[in-house]
């Protein structure tokens, strides 16, 4: 039976306010690149998926040219959505719940090439915010940059006990979508890398607000819960954001060390 998003599961999910849990995780992210690694865990072996091949929608965002804010497909981009295969599990498993409700996820992206890391982290995010603050530098410019785009790797070669989120295969970028359909409404595109795309950014909202703000903030919620159910943690600062077995996600839910390391690409 066809179900409305105001009922069963996913209604409580919207009335559930997700402030304190990012707030939490707001203040454990910092520095979550040094938190353990786990080299020697069978997980380390996890094989690659393509999820589509799965039934799980997407498009790989860099790749394409319809992608606001770049407007072109990215160099060193590909068009695979790959992601460890337990995960990939874990998001049918997502979809299967959501199915009632006419509902589906949508894959921006999962595992990244190290080149598109270095060069939105290297490039791309530190000339976006020079225009705007010329003399923005060093430590400081830094900082701004990793709100948003984790480091990558110097040379293309990645370090083992630390590696990119989305160099694992154990992190993936997505929203929900009508099946076959039009994304929900989210408050702000994917990848923008203002205050906007923080999680609880609409969290104040209340039946003062406009609608738009009511909407954005339930829709963050019903994906922020489902995730959460399934086993994921989202990075603080961006929405789509959902990691299972690297580095932020230990962080994050307070585990001894990470098993996800580099992806076996």
């Amino acid at each position: 039976m066809i179900q409305s998003v105001t009922q069963g599961v996913l209604g409580t999910y919207r009335m559930q306010p997700i402030a304190e849990r990012v707030a939490h995780a707001e203040a454990l992210r910092p520095g979550y690149r040094d938190h353990p690694m786990d080299m020697d865990a069978p997980a380390q072996r996890d094989a690659m998926v393509e999820l589509r091949a799965l039934g799980i929608a997407g498009e790989n965002y860099y790749h394409g040219r319809h992608n606001p804010p770049y407007h072109t497909q990215i160099d060193g981009s590909v068009p695979d959505l790959l992601l460890r295969a337990p995960l990939a599990e874990r998001l049918q498993t997502v979809n299967t719940l959501l199915a009632p409700y006419e509902l589906e996820l949508w894959v921006f992206d999962a595992w990244r090439p190290i080149a598109v890391q270095n060069y939105f982290h290297d490039h791309w995010m530190p000339a976006h915010i020079r225009r705007h603050d010329p003399n923005l530098e060093g430590t400081a410019l830094q900082a701004e940059v990793e709100k948003y785009w984790a480091r990558g790797a110097p040379g293309g070669v990645i370090d083992p006990a630390s590696p990119p989120p989305h160099a694992t295969g154990a992190a993936v970028d997505l929203t929900l979508r009508r099946i076959g359909g039009d994304a929900l409404f989210m408050g702000s595109i994917f990848d923008d890398v203002t205050e906007i795309s923080n999680t609880a950014h609409f969290e104040p909202a209340s039946d003062a607000m406009s609608f738009s703000a009511i909407e954005a903030r339930d829709n963050r919620r019903m994906l922020f819960w489902i995730m959460d159910a399934a086993g994921f943690a989202n990075n603080p600062t961006e929405w789509w954001h959902f990691s299972l077995g690297d580095q932020m996600w230990a962080r994050i839910t307070g585990e001894r060390a990470a098993y996800y390391g580099p992806a076996p690409i």
